[in-house]
């Protein structure tokens, strides 16, 4: 073993000691490449060296650094070259003179410098590169030259193997990353799916659950109105009397005002359940908030401060007008019990069109252009746990006494009823804000006449009425009332009765039948087979049934019905209304 090394041995081990060193720091083949073409050239003191990588079959020579050039950026053949030579017998290759070796390819190194190399394969069982060194004039490299340059090989080897890996690694890390990214935002849809798929399921079991509540009030409604009717009719009759004088007179008078009470709660039932009879007209919202700005201001009171914000070129909306006026002042009473201490009432009118992405957020509410109509207090707002209640009848968050619960479901029915949308935000110690959305329409009505003083109930002339009416009390106050009207009168319990009756009579001038009848001919039913026997008939109908026409059969558009339970004077304007219109 040698016991000194020269000073430029020295030096080219010192060269291949920084290139190991500056090796394992490397990240890409292109610095390996770099680092490895410099050291072999300060190792070998040659004339050129060459860094070849073997791609498929062919040898790639990469980069060079010689006197002069050589073959950078040309690929040849395996077998054509000493590159692919030394890369396939993964074994070095020294040539003191190449044109004394069969090896060479001899035409290729003519047009160059070279006439002595030494070609070392990158990599021991694989090998993926060489390295060659080349030098302009006969030279036959020592051991210490064939060791320096098969370490630099190895090293080279190991650094292009760190670099793959660390390709490797960083494309795993970079394709585990975008998995993870898609993992989340997968994992973000699901989650946002799943939200909004339970919002859909509280707003569809609300909506049943109101449409459930709405059926049961529309079947109570009916039998209230009976029974309406039978008090009504009898208190009306009652103070009618000439001997019903002093207390007992104040005393019916004071039943009759309480029945009169109960039929609005029924009509606010009605209204809930999306039953009550509607006169839909094109109106202009603006315009009825300026008129009940007045009412309004003495119904909320000094401390409360009325502002508006009506919209310019606001659209017409095709609505029932006097509805519309109860539920605006029925907010505007909500808003000012929330504001016990006064505060500030904001209305508001806009045009507004419900697109998809707000209908995906609100199933129950149907696109298209509406017209909005808008309350906001700044009163102490509603808890989130009863905000999706407030909707329901006779709910309230008032104190017991100062409230029946069913403003809201009243407007909320009517605009359901109306083809609307309500809408309903609200901040605990910040305020609420109630939207109602109601249908556009295509022009504003004209300005409706105005009333004329009511006249006296009008009287008959000896008319003969067939009353038909299953329930006993309510048809025995029909015949009284009719009786008291100046009409002749008779009677049936059902429609075989009632053409029997017609059967038996001389003369009919009027039929006034329930539309609800026992067994299976309706109200609408008798009244067609009586006017196919007698063509002249005329018919009014009465029922305590919200959606009588839709129980009782198909009505004609002359048919007239009076809803129960009703008052004297109404029942003597319809008659008259159907006895003397000409057929």
């Amino acid at each position: 073993m040698r016991e000194s090394f020269s000073t430029a041995e020295r030096s080219a081990w010192s060269t291949l000691v920084d290139a190991i060193e500056q090796l394992s720091a490397t990240h890409s083949l292109e610095q390996v490449i770099d680092i490895v073409r410099t050291a072999a050239r300060r190792i070998s003191g040659a004339d050129g060296v060459t860094f070849v990588l073997r791609d498929g079959g062919l040898c790639y020579y990469v980069d060079e650094d010689a006197i002069a050039p050589l073959w950078k950026g040309q690929r040849f053949p395996m077998s054509a070259c000493i590159s692919g030579w030394a890369m396939l017998n993964k074994q070095k290759a020294i040539v003191p003179d190449i044109y004394a070796d069969a090896r060479i390819p001899h035409d290729a190194y003519r047009p160059t410098f070279v006439k002595s190399l030494l070609m070392v394969p990158v990599g021991i069982e694989n090998p993926i590169a060489a390295i060659g060194a080349y030098w302009a004039d006969h030279h036959e490299p020592d051991e210490n030259e064939v060791t320096l340059f098969e370490s630099l090989a190895r090293a080279t080897a190991t650094a292009i193997a760190n670099v793959s890996l660390e390709a490797s690694l960083r494309s795993a890390a970079e394709k585990a990353s975008a998995q993870a990214a898609e993992i989340q935002r997968a994992y973000e849809q699901t989650k946002r799916d799943a939200e909004h798929r339970l919002r859909i399921e509280e707003q569809l079991h609300q909506a049943q659950k109101m449409e459930a509540v709405g059926q049961l009030t529309g079947g109570l409604a009916h039998d209230f109105n009976n029974l309406l009717a039978v008090i009504m009719g009898n208190l009306e009759l009652l103070l009618e009397d000439q001997t019903a004088k002093g207390q007992p007179a104040k005393m019916a008078t004071a039943a009759l005002e309480a029945a009169n009470r109960g039929a609005q709660l029924v009509r606010h039932l009605l209204a809930f359940s999306r039953r009550q009879p509607l006169q839909p007209e094109p109106i202009s919202l603006n315009g009825l908030v300026t008129g009940l700005h007045a009412l309004l201001e003495r119904t909320l009171g000094e401390n409360i401060a009325i502002r508006t914000h009506l919209a310019d070129n606001l659209w017409p909306a095709i609505v029932d007008p006097s509805q519309v006026e109860t539920a605006l002042i029925n907010m505007a009473v909500n808003a000012r019990d929330a504001m016990p201490n006064g505060g500030r009432l904001t209305i508001e009118t806009g045009n507004k069109r419900l697109d998809d992405d707000y209908i995906a957020l609100n199933p129950e509410a149907v696109p298209g252009d509406y017209v909005m109509l808008s309350v906001s207090d700044t009163g102490s707002g509603i808890p989130p746990h009863l905000l999706q209640r407030v909707f329901e009848p006779f709910f309230t968050t008032k104190p017991i006494g100062k409230g029946t619960g069913l403003g809201l479901s009243m407007i909320y029915g009517f605009v359901k009823q109306s083809n609307g949308h309500i809408k309903i935000y609200s901040e605990v110690g910040v305020g609420t804000t109630v939207r109602v959305y109601l249908p556009r329409a295509q022009s504003v009505a004209a300005a409706a006449p105005a009333a004329t003083p009511a006249s006296p109930a009008p009287v008959g002339h000896g008319e003969m009425i067939l009353v038909v009416e299953d329930r006993p009390d309510v048809r025995s106050v029909a015949c009284r009332q009719l009786a008291r009207l100046g009409y002749r009168v008779s009677d049936a319990a059902d429609a075989n009765g009632a053409l029997r009756a017609l059967g038996s009579i001389d003369r009919v001038d009027l039929l006034f039948t329930d539309v609800v009848l026992p067994d299976s001919m309706s109200g609408v039913d008798l009244a067609n087979e009586a006017r196919r026997l007698h063509p002249s008939l005329k018919v009014l109908y009465t029922s305590g049934f919200p959606d009588a026409a839709r129980i009782g059969g198909k009505f004609s558009a002359t048919d007239v019905l009076l809803s129960k339970p009703y008052r004297i004077d109404e029942l003597a304007r319809k008659l008259r209304q159907v006895l003397d219109e000409t057929r």
